[in-house]
């Protein structure tokens, strides 16, 4: 039977996953936090926000699906069920175009997919980085791998291209979760959780815990709830896993049962503390912070699914217009044939035509009084008038996080790298902006992970954080040669240091020792030079000689490869 886990659940108690979260904060906070004046006045006319945050992130998976049939059954669903629920903040969804053409069938609908072509550029436009770490050297460290064999052990980099940075721009958030078994792999992997199945608890800006949900089917058809929840127990990690049995896949109808009852959960520990560890073994994702505070990050697509739903009108009423404004043609019934059986005409049959019967004249011996047996008419339409306005519309939805001429939208015919970078400025921004957050999200996890395969093999942690460096490629940025000529005249001319040298060409990429050793070696190379303390003041002959031998900007580039041309350095190979 279930077992009561830091004031858990008896045995047999139906409980709600709203209500398990409530005491889950109520127990590791001692309160539970409550809106303010200005909050409450907000929530007026909003009857529950947690279906509102359930219901914004499936709203927003499905026009990240670029589906027009997943997005006409979610607001089919939504015209039908939940704006009843929320009547008063749902208001405006009842007006757009996917809501209101979800109660009529005889329609087409072009849907553009032009947010999800927006998150899938920026994820190849922010592409695969290098990683690069150095294992810990300490007496005893059993930890056998590298980074690498770790990372490809699990194709990890498939699942941060594919689900991790498009989903956390997509939805706003998510957490990173590393699990080990040793029944199904021998280094620890990550898997990514999105939004709706990961919640945090904080105490300011501090996180105390993380809760994972599963959901899992049993052979007979019964569903499964299954919550693991990471937190810190003074400068120890507890783990806490729990399963429940949710009556007709209802999460509000939630029977406690063991964890045996869940194949899945074979072998698994109810209660795992690992001693002396100050991390989660998971990372939280997130991009841009949600200002309204109902949701722990932002969404891309906050403030753009109006604009969204009016490019897919303006398509749509396009199509029909195309459609509609096919040339039509009137037959003569005195020329049609009729069905025997019926007695009726029978009409053309084509694709995109529509075919209208008339009575003709006829004189009073029974003739036609000449009129032609097919009449064709065709409206006058102003195409451009939807096509101008279906890119202005998409202007306004990329704005502030997409230059158009990263689409292909108005591109200059200069194509040099300054002009290429001064066009695609928003892009650079939005990107670096991405960038920084990865960097930070990408060294911790990997530094957890490496101390998981450290516990999988030891059951303890002496480690507690790896050296980690992550550096991506340069959009629209100077090329490494370029920089490695520029860098290297300053460097020469003694207009910069060693330390930035290397801090300006690798940004950061470098680990510790081959950052110390590149310096060493620069350091040396300028000790050789007596003219080195003198401010770079050289005789003409010696400076000469240096543009001859192409300065250290030449020399570095033969220890990096051999090719000053190169432009990506093998920054790990030494």
């Amino acid at each position: 039977m279930a077992k009561n886990i830091d004031g858990g659940y008896g045995t047999g108690q139906i409980v709600s996953l709203r209500e398990w979260k409530r005491k889950h904060i109520l127990r590791l906070l001692g309160l539970m936090p409550t809106l303010g004046p200005s909050e409450q006045e907000r929530e007026t006319f909003i009857n529950d926000t947690e279906d509102i945050r359930k219901l914004k992130l499936r709203e927003y998976d499905a026009w990240f699906s670029a589906d027009s049939d997943e997005l006409l059954n979610f607001y089919s669903r939504v015209n039908t069920i939940d704006l009843n629920f929320e009547p008063w903040y749902w208001r405006n969804k009842r007006s757009y175009f996917w809501t209101v053409s979800a109660t009529e069938n005889d329609i087409k609908r072009t849907h553009s997919g032009q947010l999800r072509n927006v998150v899938d550029t920026m994820v190849g436009l922010c592409g695969k980085p290098q990683a690069t770490t150095v294992l810990t050297k300490l007496p005893g460290n059993p930890i056998p791998n590298t980074l690498e064999t770790i990372l490809k052990s699990s194709n990890f980099w498939d699942v941060y291209q594919q689900q991790q940075m498009p989903m956390t721009l997509a939805e706003g958030w998510g957490c990173w979760k590393i699990n080990w078994d040793k029944d199904i792999s021998d280094h620890p992997w990550a898997t990514y959780y999105r939004a709706e199945y990961v919640d945090y608890v904080r105490r300011g800006p501090i996180l105390l815990s993380i809760c994972f949900e599963n959901w899992y089917m049993g052979s007979d058809g019964s569903q499964y709830l299954v919550l693991e929840t990471r937190s810190r127990k003074g400068k120890d990690l507890l783990i806490v896993t729990e399963a429940f049995r949710a009556s007709g896949g209802d999460e509000t109808q939630l029977s406690p049962v063991d964890l045996s009852a869940v194949p899945e959960l074979k072998g698994v520990q109810e209660r795992l503390l690992i001693n002396d560890y100050p991390g989660f073994l998971a990372k939280p994702c997130r991009f841009y912070y949600d200002s309204t505070g109902d949701t722990e990050g932002r969404s891309i697509y906050a403030g753009k699914l109006d604009l969204a739903d009016d490019l897919d009108q303006d398509l749509s009423q396009n199509a029909n217009t195309v459609r509609v404004s096919t040339p039509e043609e009137l037959f003569n019934n005195d020329f049609l044939e009729k069905d025997p059986k019926t007695h009726l005409y029978k009409m053309p049959h084509r694709f995109d035509r529509k075919y209208t019967s008339f009575l003709g004249g006829h004189n009073a011996d029974g003739t036609t009084n000449g009129s032609l047996p097919v009449q064709t008419t065709q409206p006058q339409v102003n195409f451009s008038a939807y096509s101008d306005n279906a890119i202005a519309l998409l202007l306004q939805i990329i704005s502030g996080f997409m230059s158009p001429a990263t689409l292909g939208i108005d591109v200059a015919k200069k194509d040099n790298a300054d002009a290429q970078r001064e066009k695609e400025k928003v892009t650079i921004f939005s990107r670096n902006i991405i960038l920084e957050h990865e960097r930070e999200i990408l060294a911790s996890l990997f530094s957890e992970l490496l101390c998981a395969e450290e516990y999988l093999n030891t059951e303890k942690i002496t480690v507690k954080e790896y050296e980690i460096g992550i550096k991506y490629n340069e959009f629209a940025d100077e090329s490494f040669e370029g920089k490695l000529k520029s860098l290297g005249d300053a460097l020469d001319n003694d207009n910069i240091s060693p330390e930035m040298y290397l801090d300006k060409l690798y940004d950061g990429a470098l680990s510790k020792d081959d950052y110390d050793s590149e310096l060493k070696y620069l350091k040396e190379r300028h000790s050789g030079n007596p003219f080195s303390d003198n401010g770079g003041s050289q005789p003409p002959q010696a400076q000469a000689q240096a543009q001859e031998s192409g300065g250290v900007a030449q020399d570095l580039a033969a220890v990096l490869g051999g090719d000053p041309g190169s432009q990506t350095p093998d920054v790990g190979a030494k």
